[in-house]
């Protein structure tokens, strides 16, 4: 037993690096029947002439259909349904003329077929997109969307309520619900659509439940060109449950309901975590929790995601082969059973997506028939995107094919190598969380700020204990269905292990340089890339590597010296490949420790505006490692990492200049391994919010109201706050926010640089302020920090009086309030202000250069 294990794994590895065994038949077999049916066919594949053999490239013959329905998509996706339409055809027409030429030519013309693949596959996605468009087209939404009108609407809930980022202006909690518009009421008049909105309601829409059918009321807003929801709904009333309106799914849906009782009823410490992962019920899961996956890479674990459709088919095909059954009975099975865990989970389009490309993923494992995989990943790819042409532009598609990818190319070889010191079944499984992490993570570095260092550690800890959970808690869900009484051990076992998995993102997230700020846009992916390629290669070809640096002063010779029958190419090649190799690694190294050290952004920065999504948080440069702060955005995260990467170790002064949490709540992150000298505030309420008063406590400062007349001045910077005057509070907690000018002094004389911050000020206020300061529109400013993320309760005034050469909008990427408005917008491009965004741009980085303003981005 041993020498036939050993013989196979010796065959994986001559195939990983392109050897053959010395029969042609894998590892030590030799041919003969008792190796088998697969070892015989290989024997008689072997036999055959090599024109009739697959070559490696024929695996990519699709590869062009898959990029053009990419690419189709994304751009039919943001056209007219009669554009797209048009488009379609068009292209439809030039495939069919391609393939007429092709046929009549009778000649096998390579380039002309990969034409035909390229157009016909752009050609089925735009049409599919222009049936798309068409379906969900409402003449009479687009009316009130433009009317800025009240609809009455009748709803059905596509999704489960998840909690927003960000609290309505007046605190309360806002909830998120993506839902299919059914009916609608317009100037008196009832229409029927099948829209897909996006609905913003107060804490009672958290009731309803996917599948729901409700009526309400809200205004319509537009959503940006290619967005999947037809429209953003402002909800102005609570739902109402239509009783004469069953949910769908009744059967699953009371299954999940009873589970999610039995999990909940066990008392197991998992935060929730353990419905997540089993049947996706993602607002289970508690935020601090998810915060802390987030930071270690472990976010796909916090709901359902190919990884666990993959442990489903997994699962299921290693237990019928357990059993003796063949290939394609146990590959029928798993499919099988991955039907029924997505229809338990529901087939939302994310959840499609995961089980597909699980599905190929985890097949290119288990079979070691990578090509035939990657083939498959090709074809469905453009498959998925004629069905839901909207996947094209969301990141969670490109990880899913990023994913897929790694399990279909590098899969099968991790599973080799992993198999000299794990078990087969262990080796496999932890090949795929390894081979997926190893090609998302370049992906994954185009989306956040940080690298998460231990997230690759991370998920290898948390391999063993995923598909233990999604397996046990399917087997409590089916008993939950069978014996309710035999369901509570099952679930109670898959809850401690779930404790387990949130326990090692715990560990992980405190560890010394858990998150290290590393370069943003492409330069950070591809440094990202580099890392992985660095780890695929020893993970694989590690034990080849050792012996050839054991070896490398003898390789290293001279050629003359060379030892008699070593080939001058080999030589020539070993020698190349261990100085790449090594001359990556230390840069690297250098690059990491760099960034950790000082911050990428740390050399040369006047002033900030930090990406902390749908909020403010601004600093301006006091010093070579000091600044003031302006705001702290919603979460610490963020903000904390965005003054590391530009080196802030002491903040001078902060300044909250109101009291939302899109503005105070990443306030712990300011203080993280920091020394705050001073801190400011600006409110209409009578105390301060808890955190605050918390965070500033513990670091022995109390803080000071910030009023009309405070003023102070830090190397070349000064400050003075303008607003709000003496008087009795604010209207609103935005009309509360300070108002202040930052002074920049020019280097040896030269011009300098004014800023005006203006919190979440509205056009009211804003009008009483500029009548109190004129002398600002005589002198104008720089740089302005558009009030309220752009929002249209800021008005045009200001940035009309001030004549700014810059405006500054911090606004999150795809935020719920559709930020910033296009009336600020036009406004903005009526007086020629250049805008810099942080939604597009990603944190944004102005320099004071000679003469001028040097603007940077991350994105």
């Amino acid at each position: 037993m041993t020498s036939a294990r050993a013989g196979r794994w010796e065959h994986l590895v001559r195939a990983a690096a392109g050897a053959r065994s010395p029969t042609g038949v894998p590892g030590d077999r030799r041919g003969d029947r008792s190796a088998g049916p697969r070892a015989r066919r290989e024997a008689r594949r072997r036999k055959e002439p090599a024109a009739t053999q697959a070559s490696p490239a024929r695996d990519l013959r699709l590869l062009p259909g898959a990029l053009a329905a990419w690419g189709a998509a994304a751009f039919a996706t943001r056209l007219e349904a009669q554009d797209a339409l048009v488009l379609g055809g068009l292209l439809a027409l030039v495939t069919i003329g391609c393939a007429v030429v092709v046929v009549r030519s009778g000649r096998h013309l390579p380039v002309a077929q990969v034409l035909l693949v390229f157009l016909g596959a752009a050609a089925m996605v735009c049409l599919a997109a222009a049936s798309h468009q068409y379906q969900r087209s409402s003449p009479s939404l687009s009316a009130a969307i433009s009317d800025e009108a009240h609809l009455t609407v009748k709803l059905r809930a596509v999704s489960d309520p998840r909690e927003a980022s960000t609290a309505a202006p007046d605190g309360t909690a806002r909830w998120i619900l993506e839902a299919e518009l059914l009916e609608g009421t317009f100037n008196g008049s009832r229409f029927t659509a099948s829209t897909p909105v996006m609905v913003i309601g107060s804490t009672e829409w958290s009731a309803v439940a996917h599948g729901d059918v409700v009526r309400s009321a809200g205004r319509p807003l537009a959503t940006e060109p290619g967005a999947r929801a037809g429209a953003l709904l402002i909800a102005t009333t609570a739902p109402a449950l239509m009783a004469d309106e069953p949910p769908g799914g009744v059967l699953v849906e009371r299954l999940r309901n009873r589970f999610l009782t039995l999990s909940s009823a066990t008392s197991v410490p998992d935060d929730g975590l353990m419905p997540g992962m089993v049947i996706g019920a993602r607002s289970a899961v508690g935020q601090d929790l998810v915060e802390t996956m987030k930071a270690t890479g472990l976010t796909h674990l916090t709901a359902v995601s190919g990884a666990n459709c993959s442990y489903v088919l997994a699962f299921v095909f290693l237990l019928c082969r357990g059993c003796r059954l063949p290939r394609w009975a146990a590959a029928t099975a798993g499919v099988v059973a991955l039907v029924g865990f997505v229809l338990l989970v529901r087939p939302e389009p994310s959840v499609l997506r995961a089980a597909v490309m699980g599905a190929i993923g985890v097949l290119a494992v288990l079979t070691g028939r990578g090509r035939l995989s990657l083939t498959l990943l090709f074809l469905s790819i453009a498959a998925l995107l004629a069905a839901d042409p909207w996947l094209g532009v969301e990141y969670a598609f490109i990880l899913s094919v990023a994913a897929t990818s790694g399990l279909v190319l590098a899969g099968p070889v991790l599973a080799a190598r992993l198999s000299s010191v794990l078990p087969v079944w262990a080796a496999q499984l932890v090949a795929v969380p390894l081979a997926a992490q190893l090609f998302c993570s370049p992906i994954l570095a185009l989306i956040q700020m940080n690298l998460p260092t231990y997230s690759l550690p991370a998920n290898i800890a948390a391999a063993p204990l995923v598909p233990f959970i999604t397996i046990t808690g399917m087997v409590a869900v089916v008993l939950v269905a069978l014996a309710p009484w035999a369901a509570a051990p099952f679930a109670a076992t898959a809850g401690w292990a779930a404790v387990g998995v949130a326990e090692i993102a715990r560990f992980f997230a405190a560890a010394p340089l858990a998150a290290i700020p590393w370069p943003g846009g492409w330069g950070g992916a591809v440094l990202t890339a580099l890392i992985s390629g660095v780890v695929l290669v020893a993970v694989v070809w590690g034990p080849a590597l050792v012996r050839v640096i054991r070896t490398a002063p003898s390789v290293m010779l001279a050629p003359e010296q060379v030892p008699a029958g070593e080939s001058g190419l080999k030589s020539a090649l070993m020698r190349m490949s261990i100085w790449v190799s090594v001359g990556c690694v230390l840069g690297v190294v250098a690059v990491w420790v760099w960034t950790g050290a000082v911050g990428r952004d740390s050399a040369d920065w006047t002033v900030a505006a930090c990406d902390v999504g749908q909020g403010d948080g601004l600093a301006v440069r006091t010093g070579p490692d000091s600044a003031l702060v302006f705001d702290a955005g919603p979460d610490p995260g963020p903000m904390d990492a965005c003054l590391d990467r530009l080196g802030v170790n002491t903040v001078d002064v902060l300044v909250l200049t109101h009291l939302h949490e899109d503005h105070f709540g990443g306030i712990a992150g300011v203080f993280q391994d920091r020394t705050v000298g001073r801190v400011l505030y600006s409110t209409s309420e009578d105390s301060l919010p808890d955190v605050v008063t918390e965070i500033t406590s513990k670091a022995g400062i109390e803080a000071e109201s910030a009023s009309a007349g405070l003023a102070g001045r830090l190397a070349n910077v000064s400050w003075s706050v303008l607003w709000p005057g003496p008087g009795p509070p604010a209207d609103s907690e935005n009309n509360a926010s300070a108002v202040v000018l930052v002074t920049v002094e020019g280097a040896a004389g030269g011009p300098g640089l004014t800023i005006l911050l203006t919190g979440d000020l509205e056009e009211d206020a804003a009008a009483r302020f500029l009548a109190g300061h004129a002398h600002l529109a005589a002198s104008g400013v720089d740089i302005l920090k558009v009030a309220h993320h752009g929002a249209r309760n800021g008005g045009a005034e200001i940035i009309n009086a001030v004549s700014p050469k810059l405006a500054l909008i911090s606004a999150g990427r795809e935020n719920d309030y559709g930020h910033p408005h296009p009336e600020t917008l036009d406004a903005l491009e009526t007086a020629g202000v250049h805008v810099a965004r942080t939604d597009l741009r990603g944190t944004i980085l102005l320099t004071l250069r000679g003469n001028g303003i040097h603007l940077d981005s991350s994105r």
